[in-house]
């Protein structure tokens, strides 16, 4: 094989590598980035969120039913949520406590999708004695499981009486605080594969939380969901709540109670993305060295083309039509071969996992010689990101890498090809002998 031949095929393999990464990346974070905001938009904010400042349960469940009557309105529930403190006979920590009506994980489209059942059962919630749901991380923070009982303190904060004309403002203004201790029985452990919401929610029934709409910090709203939550119409459903509920309600949109961290995913991708772009137009200069190599090893044939009569703009197509090929062959490797990785990640996520576990823990032996203080090796922290990486295959965005990547194979391509279109068929058959 020539050197021109052996460049053209380091080409190629160069731009498959290149674009292995490319579409893993693009795969996996689209993935991640839909998983993730899929669970903060309908278990964290909802589609719409309408806030309101009134003490009084019945308001909510009204409103909640009110509102499913405006058309692309496809489900509303009541909730009343506020911080607290959750403690064991082991551990406490500090909790996230929702009031929600108990049959909403068997109603709730998103919550029968979304969550899925650790330990115990989620049916359970719904009948028997006062009962509570918590997260997999609060579960792991206190050391408790389905069937163990929990209590959980929260601030009621109530208005103090009027005192007489002799106290002074600041007492005739005073806020009565106390606690508030309650107990509930694990009726489950639940996930919904993100460790930052599990480690902060713990689920009661709504009859159960109304006595916490005096907390402190107590949020009282109404969850909205749509058909779509990215669809375009949405602002404008927004303003048929606000308009319905007047000012008794303040409306908000999933994206502008979750901006900052949406813009944030959204801006790491893109980074990441351009970043294997750069590697790819590296790549894609590869084919331009190689063509310099084919037209130096080919000038004679060049030469005699052009004596039988071949144009300058033919020379250069057919070099044009090489670099061209040269695209096309390392799509046909690179996309492949990432889209295989990208399926299969969490497979391989675990195989990686176990075999450096396996090696780890066999040099932990060997420099401490005891390994029930070994700690496993995770390639991806639940705490940061899903449990399992879910994988949505971006087929307009890889059109869009493979119509670039033809297109910088094209552009590497021109200055060699009009440099074999340029070439002088006399000095070459002279000097070539």
């Amino acid at each position: 094989m020539s050197v021109a031949k052996k460049s053209l095929a380091g080409a190629v393999l160069c731009i498959g590598i290149s674009l292995v990464p490319l579409v893993t990346i693009i795969t996996i974070s689209n993935g991640m980035i839909n998983g993730i905001t899929e669970r903060l938009v309908s278990l964290s904010s909802s589609h719409l969120e309408a806030v309101c400042h009134s003490k009084n349960a019945q308001v909510l469940e009204e409103a909640a039913l009110a509102v499913k009557s405006i058309p692309g309105i496809s489900a509303a529930y009541p909730m009343i949520s506020c911080p607290a403190m959750a403690m064991s006979g082991k551990n406490r920590c500090g909790v996230t406590l929702r009031a929600i009506p108990k049959n909403i994980f068997e109603e709730d489209a998103s919550y029968k999708k979304l969550f899925f059942t650790e330990d115990g059962s989620i049916a359970d919630f719904a009948v028997g004695e006062k009962g509570a749901l918590i997260g997999k991380g609060i579960s792991e923070r206190l050391g408790v499981k389905a069937g163990d009982t929990i209590r959980v303190v929260n601030i009621i904060s109530n208005p103090g009486k009027e005192s007489d004309a002799n106290d002074s403002d600041s007492s005739r203004n005073s806020i009565s605080i106390r606690p508030s201790i309650s107990s509930y029985k694990i009726k489950a452990v639940i996930s919904c594969g993100y460790q930052e919401l599990d480690s902060l929610w713990l689920f009661i029934d709504f009859e159960d939380g109304k006595k916490i709409m005096g907390a402190a910090q107590t949020m009282n709203a109404v969850m909205i969901e749509t058909a779509d939550a990215f669809s375009a119409e949405l602002p404008s459903l927004q303003k048929k709540v606000q308009d319905l509920f007047g000012g008794a309600f303040r409306v908000y949109r999933w994206d502008q109670l979750n901006r900052a961290q949406y813009e944030n995913f959204s801006s790491t991708k893109i980074l990441l993305v351009f970043i294997q772009l750069l590697i790819v137009l590296v790549a894609c200069v590869n084919i331009s060295s190689a063509l310099i190599m084919l037209v130096l090893e080919r000038r004679r044939e060049i030469a005699i083309l052009k004596s039988l009569g071949a144009s300058n703009g033919g020379i250069s197509a057919s070099f044009l039509l090489v670099g061209f090929s040269c695209g096309v062959a390392g799509l046909l490797l690179g996309i492949p071969l990432g889209l295989f990785l990208s399926v299969n990640i969490n497979g391989l996520i675990h195989f990686s996992e176990k075999a450096i576990n396996f090696f780890a823990q066999g040099l932990y032996f060997l420099a401490k010689g005891d390994i029930m203080n070994f700690r496993e090796i995770h390639l991806l922290d639940e705490a940061y990101y899903l449990k399992e990486i879910p994988v949505e295959i971006p087929f307009g965005e890889l059109f869009f890498i493979g119509f670039l990547t033809l297109g910088l194979s094209l552009f590497a391509s021109l200055l060699p090809a009009r440099k074999a279109g340029k070439q002088r068929p006399l000095e070459i058959l002279r000097t070539t002998g």
